[in-house]
């Protein structure tokens, strides 16, 4: 399979249709490395993110830069009203052609720092719509400062209908919520310290 990034940035991009850009942070009571082990697995990414159903990785190369994974996904946490407006731009794009998932490409893995990767989602010899999305870690204490930021550039009009129903105030405030859920797991995850210093202790 021909690597998505480079033949995409080869497209010309529909400047008609406007592109929506933006960022949310959070911090996280664990480790940079803990936190970035964890993220650089893509197919665990619907374990926190609520419109993931699943992720398959579909590349044979080892999880890197260029690694591709399928992905199945609906609506992000977004309001009932906005998120049937987002899914009529969908099934839209998918009666005209679209294929109903999506392609991701890693584009960046810079250990304990920086995830990134390119988004697509398939329509005939070109693309319904296009994405790049990227993960910023940053030593806060015993934790991490974590940054998402997302670049939706629609390429068909139903595209734009579909990003455009929640703009990007409210993709912000979907990152958001998905970015509290993976706070909760994550934060869950980690071993609580009395319990392994107990388990540690000589048997009496």
């Amino acid at each position: 399979m021909m690597s998505i990034a480079p033949y995409a940035t080869q497209l010309p991009t529909m400047k008609e249709f406007q592109d929506y850009s933006g960022e949310t942070s959070i911090y996280i009571a664990v480790a940079p490395h803990v936190l970035y082990e964890y993220l650089q697995d893509f197919t665990r990414h619907p374990e926190w993110s609520s419109n993931l159903a699943r992720v398959e990785k579909i590349s044979d190369d080892a999880v890197g830069v260029g690694a591709r994974f399928k992905t199945s996904e609906g609506a992000p946490p977004v309001p009932p009203f906005v998120k049937l407006n987002m899914m009529r731009g969908f099934i839209r794009g998918v009666l005209s052609g679209a294929k109903a998932y999506s392609i991701a490409e890693i584009t960046a893995l810079e250990q304990n720092k920086r995830i990134a990767w390119h988004a697509v989602i398939p329509f005939g010899d070109g693309f319904f719509n296009r994405a790049e999305w990227e993960l910023v870690f940053e030593p806060r204490g015993n934790g991490t400062q974590l940054t998402q930021r997302f670049h939706y550039m629609p390429q068909t009009r139903a595209a734009e209908q579909m990003i455009g129903a929640a703009g990007e105030h409210g993709i912000t405030q979907a990152c958001a919520v998905n970015l509290e859920r993976l706070k909760r797991v994550v934060e869950q995850k980690k071993p609580n310290p009395q319990s392994v210093a107990s388990s540690l202790q000589d048997p009496v």
